[in-house]
């Protein structure tokens, strides 16, 4: 297939949607993204209904176990680093809460943004809402996807720390859907209603299947953006062999997060889950470790 010129791709990239993408390869990357994901769901939404159903209604022990912001697996403390950061501007830092937030501090460095592509709760989530936009497509009820700039994440996550640091109130858990879905899981378990995290993570829904696709993920989480921070120099990388790609913009279409590998655009934001390469037709793509930036 001969290269398509620019103004044929930007036709191209409008007529396609994401659900017109089918993950052609990757096998067993995104069977492993899958699994990791699935552990990742059951270990923060399913802690809270085996604590509530032990007999005197304590913390389970086990290979996975999930709090809010915190989880253990293999033995291994693991703390979000986003509500790892809300603690020590909020209480001031300890020894032991540094020591259990760096095994994750490490994985981000290395990893970069791969949490939002392959342990965020949210993402079952937001794997329906991209269902709804397309049926609502399908019935020609056409859904907004506004862009928002890249700065604004970044403007969100300063206002969650500053005021952490303010008011000596961990902010972060208002707002970042990881930590309102395991609260929400929580007051279900022990049976207290939804509560106010719940309403929040519906807005958030919302706004992802109506106004912007992934929005909230691009352009508005903390956590993200945190880790987009973190990750900057991180050594995993979509490489792209320029001889094989068609320009068919299939790898751009269907990143959530506004990432576009067929131009080499890619930043901090890419969340390493490996579906623009399951969907490359001509596997130009890969995700490769590199020692730098090319």
């Amino acid at each position: 297939m001969d290269h398509l010129g620019a103004p044929a791709a930007r036709r191209t990239r409008r007529l396609l949607e994401p659900w017109d993408v089918t993950l052609r390869g990757g096998g067993t990357t995104q069977a492993l993204r899958r699994a990791v994901l699935t552990v990742s769901v059951l270990t923060i939404i399913g802690t809270p209904f085996l604590a509530a159903r032990m007999p005197d209604r304590t913390w389970p022990q086990g290979p996975f176990v999930g709090a809010t912001g915190a989880a253990r697996a293999l033995g291994i403390e693991l703390l979000d680093p986003l509500m790892s950061a809300g603690v020590v501007l909020a209480r001031g830092a300890r020894p032991g809460l540094l020591v259990a937030a760096l095994p994750v501090l490490l994985l981000v460095v290395v990893g970069g943004r791969f949490f939002c592509g392959w342990l965020c709760p949210y993402l079952p989530l937001l794997a329906v809402s991209n269902a709804v936009r397309w049926a609502l497509g399908r019935l020609g009820l056409r859904t907004l996807d506004l862009p928002l700039p890249g700065w604004l994440r970044f403007a969100v996550l300063g206002a969650v720390l500053g005021g952490t640091a303010a008011l000596g109130v961990q902010l972060a858990a208002l707002l970042y859907p990881p930590a309102l879905l395991a609260r929400s899981a929580y007051r279900l378990a022990f049976g207290l209603g939804l509560g106010g995290g719940a309403t929040v993570l519906a807005a958030v829904w919302l706004f992802d299947t109506t106004v912007s696709r992934a929005g909230f993920c691009r352009s508005l989480c903390p956590g993200g953006a945190l880790f987009s921070l973190l990750g900057a120099r991180s050594p995993v990388r979509v490489r792209r062999e320029a001889a094989a790609c068609t320009d068919c913009t299939v790898c751009d279409v269907i990143c959530n997060l506004g990432q576009s590998p067929m131009r080499d655009r890619l930043d901090a934001g890419c969340e390493r889950c490996g579906r623009c390469v399951a969907s490359c037709p001509t596997g130009a793509l890969s995700l490769t470790l590199e020692g730098r930036r090319p």
